[in-house]
């Protein structure tokens, strides 16, 4: 696809305050700390009743390998005209400003979005994975796992939309058993600083 310049986005759609943003990363490996960087994240936002609102995805150019490209399918090559995370944040943050996050395995994307600028805007967070025992027992609590024993179907794994999609799913799953996550809507919705453009150069998503 083509890569788009340098510009400001002054369209740029910010969701409401109030909901879940279920959000998934693909990265070069396990550590930001050790150098491992994000080569992809995709957002869907939610309503306080679980429907979506907004999808948003992007390759990022991690300016360096893709590390594992036999799990997630990213090549050197397709990040190569692809935004640095630091040039879509704006998106990013936007969404996740006033949500409760929501990802499988949430300590693994926690890590690597509170290494970037900004995650002041992170508050209150749900792991659909550390949920899935209340609601679907007995198995493994892989995100293809918990989706094939609450019916839900996911087919290309490792791709950040396909996967923030089903686990997204999965969380619509719980909430319709009858739980209720009220209180921490609104600590996110209240805690979180309002949200505002970070001041840097931003670029348009790069998707597969």
């Amino acid at each position: 696809m083509t890569s788009w310049g340098l510009e400001s986005l002054p369209g740029h759609r910010v969701s409401a305050r109030q909901g879940y943003v279920v959000v998934d990363v693909e990265t070069t490996g396990f550590s930001p700390a050790r150098g491992d960087r994000i080569c992809e994240i995709a957002l869907v936002s939610l309503d306080t009743g679980g429907e979506t609102v907004d999808e948003w995805h992007s390759l990022i150019n991690p300016l360096r390998d893709t590390g594992p490209a036999h799990v997630h399918g990213i090549t050197k090559q397709m990040v190569a005209d692809a935004p640095v995370i630091e040039e879509v944040l704006d998106e990013v943050w936007s969404r996740i400003a006033g949500r409760v996050l929501v990802a499988h395995n949430a300590s693994f994307d926690l890590r690597f979005l509170r290494d970037l600028p900004g995650s002041q805007w992170l508050t209150e967070t749900l792991c659909t994975q550390k949920l899935a025992p209340e609601f679907i027992p007995h198995g493994k609590w892989t995100l293809s796992a918990c989706c094939e024993r609450a019916g839900i179907p996911l087919s290309d794994a490792h791709h950040a939309l396909v996967d923030a999609r089903a686990a997204a799913e999965l969380l619509r799953f719980y909430l319709r058993r009858g739980v209720s996550w009220a209180e921490k809507l609104e600590l996110a919705a209240t805690r979180a600083p309002e949200w505002h453009p970070l001041g840097l150069p931003q670029r348009r998503a790069l998707q597969r």
